[in-house]
């Protein structure tokens, strides 16, 4: 009876983290989706007057995207990317608590990527109220930090590069051993 009861505590909790990994992943998924099909015209919580929905997703979809982008600007790609890769990770590893470790790495790259993009690529594209980088970015910029990014642009430009880049790779558990 202790065998049988072990075996299907396992085969419990393997499902668990399997239909936990499934969520995570179409989260990504539909995150990604929503945020590709973005579109500013699209009503949201600043504007909801507007009744034509150009987002796949609909207004959720639209409301979400909006969300985001005008919170963290364009690195809102990189977080749906960490989801769909942390959910393929969690499917197949069966480890939920992956999930803590990449969304605090993926918080940690938000943070210097929309301080990137706010400082060096203010430019609005479609992103009209806040820009590239988000209000989280708008506000990074006007603190002590940019006298310090002010202090060596170049040198600063490229560590930040290579830090975002290298969270990026810790929050999808990236291994350069299991990839090669």
């Amino acid at each position: 009876i202790k065998k049988v009861s072990n075996l299907l505590l396992n085969f419990t909790v393997k499902r668990i983290a399997e239909t936990f990994g499934l969520i995570v992943f179409l989260s990504g998924v539909l995150l990604f989706i929503s945020l590709f099909t973005y579109s500013p015209e699209d009503p949201n919580f600043i504007f909801p007057d507007n009744v034509k929905i150009n987002n796949i997703l609909g207004f959720k979809g639209s409301f979400v995207s909006d969300l985001f982008f005008q919170s963290v600007g364009l690195v809102s790609f990189l977080i749906s990317f960490t989801l769909i890769i942390t959910g393929m990770n969690i499917l197949r590893n069966k480890e939920i608590f992956l999930i803590i470790e990449n969304i605090f790495f993926a918080t940690i790259y938000t943070v210097f990527g929309t301080l990137f993009l706010s400082y060096f690529y203010p430019d609005d594209f479609t992103l009209f109220i806040n820009g590239n980088g988000g209000f989280v970015g708008s506000y990074l910029s006007g603190t002590f930090i940019s006298s310090i990014i002010k202090f060596n642009e170049i040198l600063s430009y490229y560590i930040l590069i290579v830090i975002i880049l290298l969270l990026f790779l810790l929050s999808i558990n990236f291994h350069p051993i299991k990839f090669y």
